[in-house]
């Protein structure tokens, strides 16, 4: 392998390590985030909080998902905007249930 291709390769390895390794970190924070959101202004407790994990997709580019220990089929949706945290939207886990009665919605949602 040339001493050229060599550099431009570890080069590459380098680059999409640092990446990841700054994706991770930034989901972290963004689920220690929400879990603070939670735990300091809608009065959870850390063992009420079953699963939280923040994903980057297309819209929104940024959502936190937080299932609830006392309702593990449902999923809760977290965004955060303007340094404002805020639930946007919820749904079951496997099936869709019109008639579903969520516990932890927040007030303004439907």
């Amino acid at each position: 392998m040339k001493k050229r291709t060599k550099i431009i390769l570890i080069t590459f390895v380098i680059v999409y390590g640092v990446a990841s390794l700054a994706l991770q970190a930034f989901r972290n924070h963004m689920d220690n985030e929400v879990i603070h959101y939670l735990v300091a202004t809608r009065d959870y407790k850390n063992e009420d909080l079953y699963k939280v994990h923040t994903q980057i997709s297309k819209a929104p580019v940024v959502s936190t998902t937080v299932i609830f220990a006392d309702e593990p089929n449902a999923r809760y949706f977290y965004r955060k905007e303007k340094d404002r945290i805020y639930q946007y939207s919820m749904a079951l886990v496997k099936r869709f249930d019109p008639n579903y009665t969520y516990k932890h919605i927040e007030e303004g949602l439907p």
